[in-house]
């Protein structure tokens, strides 16, 4: 797709979006007492959505992009949330890359959340030398099922309301 002002423009606001929603969720408590290091991720709307309109290459972007702006503000968070998008952009992007026309968004979403999820657990089991956190992640994953639902309902009513001509970058 080719760069123009109305893609980088939509992109950026998408961007804004999707750290303003991160930093209200940070600033809720934890959701599983258990592991605090989880949340339910609604910025990952933003991310699935830029994945499906605009591609693998700019929703890698704007995983980075999101991940260093929001370090900003929220230093400490940065390895869980770093490691989290990563795995969860590979999987939801290798997914809706292979299975386009035969997976749903939830199930792209459900996968992305789950292994976002496992890959926060790891690196808090890592950071922490307590490999005995790895006993969270039936409810982990559990939780991240319950998100990838939400944010993929969510990335289909989205897709489907909001005018074109608002999101692409034509």
């Amino acid at each position: 797709m080719k760069i123009t002002v109305r893609k980088i423009a939509a992109e950026g606001v998408l961007l804004a979006g999707a750290s303003i929603v991160f930093l209200i969720e940070s600033l809720l408590p934890p959701l599983l007492v258990i592991a605090p290091y989880v949340k339910l991720g609604l910025a990952n709307i933003f991310v699935l959505f830029v994945l499906v309109r605009f591609g693998a290459k700019d929703a890698f972007i704007f995983v980075l992009a999101k991940n260093l702006l929001t370090a900003l503000v929220v230093p400490f968070a940065f390895l869980f949330n770093l490691a989290g998008s990563l795995c969860a952009y590979a999987v939801m992007a290798g997914m809706y890359a292979a299975f386009k026309r035969s997976v749903s968004l939830v199930a792209v979403s459900v996968a992305g959340a789950v292994l976002n999820n496992v890959a926060r657990t790891g690196v808090a089991a890592i950071l922490m030398e307590a490999p005995s956190l790895y006993v969270q992640l039936p409810f982990v994953s559990g939780f991240g099922i319950a998100a990838g639902i939400i944010i993929g309902i969510s990335v289909i009513f989205c897709l489907k309301y909001l005018p074109e001509r608002l999101t692409s970058g034509r």
